[in-house]
């Protein structure tokens, strides 16, 4: 299947911002194209021009639709990201492609250590405070430890006398003795000195999740121990560079990010594979133009 490939005139095509201009630069750049044929792409040398009558209705010309679509979810799903306060940096996506898994690895755990020193804070606020902490929330937040493999009975039995107690000022003590047995725990999963390592965080999740639960969100303690979590937030830690910046989110943002993040990495990931797809299919190394 042949595609013409013609040579841009100078640059000067694509120096004006004027609006009216930009628009006479698009019918100026199909009229590089032999005449009767398609501009299907373009580069900064090159317009790829293809017959109609071979275009229209081919394989190409749907992984071209397919591709354009996926771009205009990706925008929208940028913009409910912004509208959370965080970046969605076009130019990362294909940088986080070439990101190590050790690097990656090293991205989660920052992340999920973030928020649960951030969760140790707050549940250790409620436990301060005339608010106190629910001795249920306390002894769902063990059922979901020990249904879900936790490897550190010390800290299961460190929460179970904090449901037992009687009073808040004891509950309050027993609390900060769980909190420091669980700041080392952490830091045995980070270096795997003194405890079982964690290289994939999944053990300092659960911490995490049974930390949410006591906090009376069930939902969002079972959320965050999910794998697809620590990768949704590493990912959205990346493609923003606001990684310090998610252990402030509040928890009804944080699972909202988590969805939104998921969604545009797997959006992301069918951009690349289409345009890859397209770009065999049409031999042209440029993404389909989307603006026909």
């Amino acid at each position: 299947m042949h595609t013409n490939s013609t040579r841009k005139p100078a640059k000067h095509i694509a120096c004006s911002l004027a609006a009216a201009f930009v628009l006479l630069v698009s019918a100026f750049a199909s009229a590089q194209c032999p005449a009767g044929e398609l501009l299907i792409a373009e580069d900064e040398n090159n317009y790829y021009c293809r017959v109609p009558d071979d275009y229209k209705g081919s394989h190409g010309e749907q992984l071209a639709t397919d591709y354009c679509k996926t771009k205009t979810l990706i925008a929208a799903d940028q913009n409910a990201i912004r509208n959370l306060g965080f970046n969605a940096l076009t130019e990362r996506f294909e940088m986080f492609a070439a990101v190590s898994e050790e690097q990656q690895a090293e991205l989660k755990s920052k992340v999920i250590s973030g928020l649960f020193d951030q969760g140790l804070e707050i549940t250790g606020k409620l436990a301060d405070q005339a608010k106190s902490l629910n001795p249920w929330n306390v002894n769902n937040a063990v059922k979901a430890l020990e249904e879900n493999g936790f490897h550190n009975q010390q800290l299961i039995a460190a929460l179970r006398r904090i449901a037992r107690v009687k009073g808040k000022p004891e509950m309050a003590a027993s609390y900060h003795e769980f909190a420091e047995l669980a700041k080392k725990a952490a830091e045995g999963y980070k270096t795997g000195e003194g405890t079982r390592k964690d290289p994939g965080t999944a053990q300092l999740q659960l911490l995490l999740g049974a930390l949410k639960i006591m906090q009376g969100n069930q939902e969002l303690g079972l959320l965050v121990t999910g794998a697809e979590f620590a990768e949704s937030m590493a990912y959205l830690g990346y493609i923003s560079g606001q990684v310090d910046s998610l252990a402030n989110t509040t928890d009804q943002r944080l699972a909202q990010l988590s969805s939104m993040s998921g969604r545009l990495k797997t959006h992301v990931a069918g951009l690349n594979q289409t345009r890859q797809a397209w770009q065999k299919e049409m031999d042209i190394p440029v993404a389909p133009s989307c603006s026909r």
